[in-house]
């Protein structure tokens, strides 16, 4: 007895996979020969192909996008607003709904969370900055000895400036973690 398997879809022609190479419309390349036989074999209006195409491509690069911007971040550990534990912290309900809104990101205000060891600060320091990438801004996380490490190497080889520009205006927020842990030196800073 033999069995039926569903063929390959027919490849794109040539001259249709260069373009959309050249328009880097990767997604549509890599969907479009399914897609145009399922089409077919549906009658699926040419609207609607061109709808499901569009939209899988506008998908797949708000998801490269984000992936981008989550490893530009540089977050040291996953870390989620849902995992955080209100009830053992000492932030009032309305404090962290307004924290968690990131209304304060595109204010330009800033944020410190202050006090113990062991009471979420790195936390929620890190699960706001990962619900700002899923928002669309762009982060850098630093731990403090780490960037004023990097500064110190950006004076040292006379690129500071560039270091500056790179973390600051290239970013809608900066994290910066374990500040009082920042070496205390001639320019360092500790407190």
């Amino acid at each position: 007895m033999a069995s039926l398997t569903a063929l390959p879809p027919p490849a794109l022609d040539d001259e249709l996979v260069n373009g959309l190479r050249r328009l880097k419309l990767r997604r549509i390349r890599q969907l479009a020969p399914e897609l145009c036989l399922t089409a077919r074999t549906q009658r699926w209006r040419p609207e609607e192909l061109l709808r499901v195409l569009v939209t899988e491509e506008c998908a797949a690069r708000d998801q490269s996008n984000r992936d981008l911007r989550l490893r530009t971040a540089a977050f040291p550990v996953v870390k989620t607003l849902d995992g955080f534990d209100l009830a053992a912290s000492t932030i009032s309900r309305d404090t962290f709904d307004y924290l968690a809104s990131l209304e304060w990101i595109a204010q330009h205000r800033n944020v410190a969370f202050v006090g113990p060891p062991g009471t979420g600060k790195s936390h929620l320091s890190v699960a706001l900055g990962r619900a700002a990438v899923e928002a669309g801004f762009r982060i850098r996380f630093f731990r403090a000895d780490l960037l004023v490490e990097a500064l110190y190497r950006g004076l040292a080889d006379n690129s500071v400036g560039r270091v500056i520009d790179a973390i600051l205006r290239r970013s809608d927020l900066v994290v910066v973690d374990e500040l009082g842990c920042a070496p205390r030196g001639a320019g360092g800073s500790c407190g």
